[in-house]
């Protein structure tokens, strides 16, 4: 389906504000995360085996998947972008 410059940037700003949310919730996890790696430090006694712990818990899991889908979002965003700025150039007879 071909969407017009418009369309697209709508679809951009609702993404952007997934973006931001899932920003938000990731920066949440990562305080819980931080004070979690002191504790785990306790158990372990260096900071990767209580990171390697960290990552099966399910804020650690919860962690990994936030950063993966807001990468995502963002990479699905800079190619909307383009796509518009091409359809916008092309609406101008730039290309």
């Amino acid at each position: 389906m071909d969407y017009s410059p418009e369309q697209l940037a709508t679809k951009r700003r609702q993404m952007a504000l997934e973006y931001q949310k899932k920003m938000q919730e990731l920066g949440e996890v990562k305080k819980r995360r931080a004070f979690e790696i002191l504790t785990l430090m306790a158990i372990h006694k260096t900071v990767s085996k209580a990171e390697a712990h960290y990552a099966t818990t399910p804020d650690g899991q919860k962690e990994i998947e936030l950063v993966f889908y807001t990468k995502g979002l963002l990479e699905t965003m800079r190619a909307l972008k383009t796509e518009c700025d091409m359809k916008s150039a092309e609406a101008f007879g730039q290309y």
